[in-house]
């Protein structure tokens, strides 16, 4: 096991201190007892939701690295356990906050020569901050435009990385529909995660299905497609971690415990990529509305 602890420099401390400060207005937040609505309708003043949970991925497959696609080949055996905290909250005159923010436990190993090599790395992931502006917000239609700062958590010299360390923008357009039928809620998110070091830039795209099954209970199917571009050449493989492809699809649970308090459980599978781990992601978290 590798024992290197690096001295982190004062770029990798403050997207730490960003956290922490985040994790204090979230606490806040979540004080407030009123009810919230999410995704492409944004949360009018004072209203909003925060949701902790944990979620585990395990891989011991790896995808091409020359191209998209969905076949396998044998690889590194990959255990990561995670602790996420996404919510929004409503500022009035059409503006929301949202954040991601993230904390990773990562266990990797491989057979290397006949020996096994493990490498274990924990901290913070990278963290995500959005601003939203609602376009239109009516009980059938809503979109609206954001704009996300991504940073990162941790000290990238280590191996493994728990994130690829580099600052990012990411503009984003959410679509919303309520068509009426089956009480469904459809809901697409796109947008460009641009690298700030000029690297690549990432084209995102999920969509969400999501409909009631019995009283209180909502399933949801998700698709989530990213593709990749470079932008200019790389110094070394790591830099490589920008170059993000996949396609995955889940199903999701909700129950509504209260008007408030909403249990989620999930499943993800990576079903195509280009280089990176083919995994199986479970969540379990809860959803609390204000």
């Amino acid at each position: 096991m590798r024992a290197d602890h690096p001295v982190d420099s004062p770029s990798s401390i403050f997207p730490r201190l960003l956290g922490l400060i985040l994790v204090a207005c979230i606490l806040s937040f979540a004080l407030h007892p009123e009810a919230a609505k999410a995704d492409a309708w944004l949360p009018l003043a004072g209203n909003g939701d925060v949701e902790p949970m944990v979620r585990y991925s395990y891989a011991d497959q790896q995808f091409p690295s020359n191209s998209f696609s969905s076949a396998t080949r044998p690889g590194s055996s990959e255990h990561e356990t995670q602790i996420r905290i996404t919510g929004e909250h409503g500022f009035g005159n059409g503006f929301s906050l949202d954040y991601d923010l993230r904390y990773g436990f990562l266990y990797r190993s491989k057979v290397k020569k006949g020996v096994k090599v493990v490498d274990t790395n924990n901290g913070l992931q990278e963290q995500r901050v959005g601003l939203n502006y609602a376009l239109a917000q009516d009980i059938s239609f809503a979109d609206a435009i954001g704009l996300s700062v991504i940073g990162p958590g941790s000290s990238v010299t280590k191996i493994p990385g728990l994130d690829n360390g580099r600052w990012a923008a990411e503009p984003d357009y959410h679509l919303g529909f309520k068509p009426g039928f089956w009480k469904l809620t459809t809901n697409l998110d796109m947008g460009t995660r641009i690298f700030l070091d000029g690297g690549a830039a990432q084209f995102r795209t999920e969509l969400e299905v999501r409909a009631p099954v019995v009283p209180g209970l909502h399933l949801a199917g998700k698709v989530f497609f990213v593709r990749s571009a470079r932008l200019s050449a790389y110094n070394n493989a790591r830099d490589r971690g920008e170059l993000y492809n996949l396609l995955r699809v889940g199903v999701e649970a909700a129950y509504h415990l209260t008007d408030s308090i909403e249990p989620v459980v999930a499943y993800e599978d990576y079903l195509a990529g280009m280089g990176g781990h083919a995994a199986q992601r479970f969540t379990i978290g809860v959803k609390i509305s204000y």
